[in-house]
């Protein structure tokens, strides 16, 4: 006699379930996570959307600082962002570099490199230079969160380090 294996027949595997036919099945919920967040009234949206490079942006970086690499004028390009994504670096294109697929491993993957980088970026824009408008306003540096406002604060902070290095 074969003692092998002996499935549940349809009717055995429908029978349980025969008699809760018309009674809705229970799902439990799990509460969403919130996408965005409120500060001082003002809703913040999430490191993602605030790191993405929008078209806008890219086109401004390029303008900028030119649509080749900026080591090596090499002109198959990779947009880079100088303070990482990871490090809450937005999308801006005041943090935004043209580099060429070798530079842009380059600089993931040294250190010193980055370093040099973003220092490079730091002494042009200041301090803030990976930040959007809703950083700034969470630091108290800005009013609100108008781009306006945004704007006039990069101005006034690259033209006092445009003072300060006339003043060495």
């Amino acid at each position: 006699m074969d003692v092998g294996f002996n499935p549940y027949s349809k009717s055995q595997q429908l029978k349980g379930h025969q008699k809760h036919k018309d009674t809705p099945k229970i799902v439990e919920k799990r509460p969403r996570k919130r996408k965005t967040r409120t500060v001082r009234g003002r809703t913040i949206p999430t490191a993602k959307v605030r790191s993405a490079i929008s078209k806008k942006d890219y086109n401004k970086a390029i303008e900028t600082f030119g649509e080749t690499c900026v080591i090596c004028n090499n002109p198959h390009i990779e947009m880079h962002h100088v303070r990482f994504r990871s490090q809450q670096g937005r999308g801006g294109y005041r943090n935004l570099m043209p580099l060429c697929k070798e530079h842009h491993m380059k600089a993931h993957k040294e250190r010193s490199f980055a370093v040099e980088l973003k220092e490079e970026r730091e002494s042009i824009y200041g301090k803030w230079y990976w930040a959007d408008k809703f950083d700034l306003f969470q630091e108290n540096l800005i009013p609100n969160t108008t781009e306006k406002a945004f704007e006039k604060f990069m101005e006034e902070e690259g033209e006092r380090l445009a003072k300060k290095s006339n003043e060495l």
